[in-house]
This record gives C-alpha cells, structure tokens and sequence, in this order.
C-alpha cells in the first residue's frame, strides 16, 4: 500500500552552503526537495554538490537529474522507498578516494576511523601517494624526522598495527617487495564501489 509522504510546510529556504563545498566534496545530508515547487532551492543545491531527492508532484513532469548526486521519486511515495533512495545518495555522495581530517579522523566510502598521532601521521605520508609506493627511506624520514634511529623493525610493527585499524574501512596497505609501501582498496571494496551507482 503506498503512502502520502508527510512534507514540510512552508517551503523549505535555500540549502546553507555545506562544509566541504568549497573544496568540491559533497555532505552525505541528502536533502528532500519538492519538484517543481523548489526549483529554485534545486539550482542551488546542485552549484554546491549537495545531494538531492526530489519530490515530483503526480501531474508534474519528471525532472532531467545533472548527475550522480540527483534522484526523483513521484509523490505521495511509500516513505521505504523514499529511505532507501535516501541512502544510495549518500552512499553516492561518499568520497572517492579516502580523506584525513584535521581531527585525525580517516573517512572512506561513508564510514570513518580515528586514528591516533602517530597513525595519521604514516596514513597521511601514504595517502600523499595513494595507490602508488612509498619506499621505506622516505616513510623513516617522515616518521622520525629528528634523525632518531627506529628499531629496525619498528616501521613494519606500525604498518601491521595500522591495518588492522583500517581493515573496517576496505583499505589494505600491500607491501611491494625491495621498495616500499602502497596504502590501496581491497579487491571487494573496489568491486562494490563498482556496484554502486555512481561509482567509477
């Protein structure tokens, strides 16, 4: 049995500008529009890659939707469907590459892990050349650059230590052999990425 969607009342305003925005990453907030009452909340939300579900009136035409981060659904709607395009738009909206804020937090694919000083500081070496190698060298400099000799074994006790932490997020850190390191997706992160609509 479908539904009537409760919508708010009044319009809403203009969508604020999102954090992120600015840096052309968009929030995983997807906001609820209605089509084609709020079109002019709909032109602002897609200038700041704000991901949208509109809502079409029953005689109204369908929308054209720009990209990845727009569905429609025609009202009234069943309020599931409605939750569940919610959520392949914000999975949609996640980043595509991992991202470390300033906070020490690592976010990818919509889930995050806090890391602490030390494990950010070697994620970030290793995400400053994401999916390409860092050789041990430049990795020791970075993590003891008071020229402090490390235990011999100390880098790969922190890489091993790291993985697991990141195991959750589907990242890996494959180890190439004689050079170095590479922070990477696991082989069934990327292929859900690829299931995912929107995804590359």
């Amino acid at each position: 049995m479908t539904l009537p969607l409760t919508l708010p009342s009044p319009p809403r305003p203009l969508c604020p500008a999102a954090p992120g925005a600015a840096s052309g990453r968009s929030p995983g907030l997807v906001r609820l529009l209605r089509w084609p009452e709020q079109a002019q909340q709909l032109d602002h939300c897609r200038a700041q890659g704000i991901p949208r579900l509109l809502l079409v009136a029953p005689t109204a035409p369908p929308p054209h939707c720009v990209d990845h981060l727009e569905d429609w659904v025609r009202t009234p709607a069943d309020p599931q469907d409605v939750q569940a395009r919610q959520a392949a738009l914000q999975v949609r909206a996640a980043p595509r590459d991992p991202v470390l804020d300033h906070h020490g937090i690592l976010h990818f694919a919509g889930q995050a892990v806090p890391l602490g000083q030390g494990e950010a500081a070697l994620v970030g070496v290793l995400l400053a050349s994401y999916r390409t190698t860092v050789s041990r060298e430049e990795l020791t400099r970075w993590m003891w650059p008071e020229g402090e000799m490390p235990r011999r074994n100390a880098l790969d006790v922190r890489v091993l230590r790291l993985r697991r932490r990141l195991a959750p997020l589907g990242l890996v850190i494959k180890t190439v052999w004689g050079r170095g390191y590479m922070l990477d997706t696991q082989p069934d992160a990327q292929a859900a990425h690829r299931r995912t609509p929107g995804g590359e």
